[in-house]
């Protein structure tokens, strides 16, 4: 006598005995499991679930296994809504109907010999592509992908097949991957994004989906077909580039552009909030002198000393930016005008008794500055043109001192 292991739910937990007596008579051994949810058991089992049991959440698990609903009162409107969901069939509790499905599943069957053949030519051909590919039918169920997929996620193609993406990927990506699916069966066509996948060896890969519908002839999806490029190194590439373009190469600060892009939105936070915003302009004085003595080498030295300096003397919600030439901006979050000043008069103070060794010779620098609060009511571009002619002002009252703007 064949034997077989069915699962079922905690609400068929006192109906299961006399089903199981049932199915003895006919020559039919089961092993009984008991589940608190389908995840519990095995992908390919049978699993019998009350209607009560299942969460929507179990919903995408369904179709990986061989899932019999049984609700309390069937109907075809009902049955025909589980077998959707992804479910094998739907019975009420009427034990003959359903023994016989069981034994029916339970039973072995072969192939179709000339299926076959043509199945394992189009594998040794998917197999030759280098690119993971895969394929899903219309409950997102694996039937099929290359050695390319298999080796990528570290599976073998036997833990692949028959299964779904919460098989074979942590929870958080395959919400992703379902979520994507499902809306590429309901509008059909093609897809493509990019979202991150889990190597054999732990690592996260960034990977472009490249994902299309494939259908009967009257239309009706039948599941979708998909390629995975490893778009990693080039989305790094771009993140490094995006940075350089942001960032000031001498002295590693943010530069004029970062800043262009940065005042806006903090700006408009600003006038939904009750957070203040302040700008410091910087100008060093008399930096054509460090030029003439030290070279342009020297002078960039210089700039780079001076910039370490600052950002050492900044908040960590502070920004420095290298606006051009000899010039820095600082953009000081949750500060109004006076403790702006407080700050510029401190960073003048400071640099004014700081020493700096340029070719190995002492120097010492100052720097005069300009400080306006960003207030709501302000027009941007009139407080930047403000703030600038304030540090101008500085330098003509004889530099190494910090002139604010009091709006």
């Amino acid at each position: 006598m064949t034997s077989a292991i069915l699962y079922y739910s905690p609400q068929l937990a006192s109906w299961k005995t006399q089903l199981d007596t049932l199915l003895l008579t006919c020559g039919q051994a089961v092993e009984w499991q008991a589940v608190q949810s389908i995840d519990q058991s095995p992908v390919l089992s049978v699993a019998l679930l009350a209607e009560k049991d299942i969460k929507a959440s179990d919903w995408p698990l369904l179709a990986s296994r061989k899932t019999i609903v049984i609700v309390d009162e069937w109907s075809l409107e009902r049955s025909v809504t589980w077998i959707q969901r992804g479910a094998a069939n739907c019975f009420a509790r009427d034990d003959e109907h359903l023994a016989a499905w069981i034994i029916s599943e339970l039973s072995s069957f072969t192939l179709n010999p000339s299926n076959q053949t043509e199945n394992d030519v189009l594998q040794v051909i998917i197999d030759a592509i280098p690119v993971p590919i895969f394929f899903k039918d219309h409950l997102h169920i694996y039937r099929g992908c290359n050695t390319a997929f298999c080796q990528s996620l570290g599976f073998s193609r036997e833990k692949v097949i028959g299964h779904s993406v919460y098989d074979v990927a942590p929870k958080h990506l395959a919400d992703t991957y379902y979520k994507a699916d499902c809306q590429l069966l309901a509008k059909g066509g093609t897809q493509c994004y990019e979202a991150e996948v889990r190597f054999s060896d732990g690592s996260l890969h960034e990977m472009e989906f490249n994902k299309a519908v494939f259908t009967k002839s009257n239309g009706q999806a039948l599941g979708q077909v998909g390629v995975m490029l490893d778009v990693t190194e080039r989305n790094q590439l771009i993140r490094q580039l995006d940075k350089a373009t942001r960032t000031d190469p001498l002295t590693g600060t943010s530069n004029r552009r970062e800043f262009n892009l940065i005042i806006h939105d903090e700006f408009n936070k600003r006038k939904h909030s009750e957070q203040t915003l302040s700008l410091m302009t910087l100008d060093v004085d008399f930096f054509k002198k460090i030029n003439d003595k030290f070279g342009h080498g020297g002078g960039d030295q210089a700039l780079q000393l001076i910039a370490n300096w600052l950002q050492s003397q900044l908040r960590t919600t502070d920004t420095l930016f290298r606006v051009g030439g000899e010039e820095f901006y600082i953009l000081m979050r949750d500060t109004d005008i006076q403790n702006a000043l407080k700050t510029a008069e401190r960073l003048c103070k400071g640099m004014a008794t700081h020493t700096f060794l340029i070719n190995q010779q002492s120097v010492h620098i100052t720097l005069s500055a300009g400080v306006i609060e960003l207030a709501p009511t302000t027009d941007l571009e009139s407080a930047l043109d403000m703030v600038d002619k304030a540090l101008y002002e500085a330098k003509s009252d004889g530099r190494n001192c910090v002139c604010p703007v009091f709006q």
